[in-house]
Formats: structure tokens, sequence, C-alpha cells
């Protein structure tokens, strides 16, 4: 359960944008229209400043109300810290899929569901340490609950008409 409410928010990060951005009602691609050197952009309109922010700041708010009632975080800082890794390992997908000509909203199994959650895990890690809670069999749940998690929310954004597509 400590492992659960450890990953809200990156959960969250990476849910929000689906959300902020329909209510923003803008999007700002994070590049800019550019592309890389393969003449594909870079990331593409799905990654947008807007849920980048919106990403960070609520997963970040969600922690500190979890930091505010319980003993799960080693710093004040680390749901922050947890947000933008989670932001990082979504863009991060998204660039990688870009690259081996993926295009923007076809997905890339594993990476699709688990890329955010792993890059949270790691930010975590490089700065702090491995949580307390983290055992080998706590994470292979965590990874697998994650998916599962990942492809019931996203179906569910689709038949609320926040995504374009149930995956």
């Amino acid at each position: 359960m400590e492992a659960l409410i450890f990953v809200l928010p990156s959960y969250t990060a990476n849910a929000t944008p689906v959300v902020s951005v329909k209510l923003i009602g803008r999007s700002t691609p994070l590049d800019m229209g550019l592309y890389a050197w393969d003449n594909r952009r870079i990331l593409g309109d799905g990654k947008t400043i807007e849920g980048l922010m919106s990403g960070i700041t609520v997963g970040t708010l969600i922690g500190l109300s979890i930091y505010s009632l319980m003993d799960v975080f080693r710093s004040i800082l680390e749901p922050f810290v947890l947000s933008i890794g989670a932001m990082v390992g979504d863009i991060l997908g998204s660039f990688i899929k870009r690259r081996i000509g993926i295009e923007r909203g076809k997905p890339l199994p594993i990476m699709d569901q688990l890329g955010f959650l792993l890059s949270s895990l790691f930010f975590s890690y490089v700065i702090y340490g491995l949580p307390r809670w983290v055992r080998l069999d706590i994470l292979i749940i965590l990874l697998i609950i994650t998916f599962f998690l990942h492809i019931a929310t996203n179906y569910i954004a689709y038949l609320l008409r926040l995504k374009d597509r149930p995956y």
C-alpha cells in the first residue's frame, strides 16, 4: 500500500495533462513545432507546455497533501521530483516513438504504460536513494498494477471524450 501512495504524484502528474489541456482550451507544443535530424517532429503536438506545467503542479500538490498526512516521502521536495520524473518519462517516450516512426497517438506497449513510472522512480532514486518499501516483489506488483491501471484509465478518458483513442 505504501508503494501505491508513494507513486500517487507520478500517477497524477501523468494523468493531469489530458484533463488540463481540455480545460485550458489551448496547447503550445513543447517542441515548438521543430523537427529533429530525421525530419520528424521532436515530440509532436501531444506534448505541451500547459500539460507539462499542469502535470508537475498537480502531481506535486497531491504529493504535498500526502506529505502533510503521512510519512511516505523522505523530503517535502520528493513529490516534486517524482512529478518531474513522470513527465520526463512521458516526454522521453514520445521522443523515442517519433524516432522509430510511431505517429502521435499510436501505441508503444510497455513504454506507454510504464515509462512515466520508471522514470519517476529513477529520478527519486538518484536524489534520495531507494524508498524503504522497495523490494523486488513489491516493485513487480507495482509495475503490473500500473500497467493495467494505465490501460483502464486511458479507456475511461476515452469514454469521457478526454482522449481521441482508448490507449
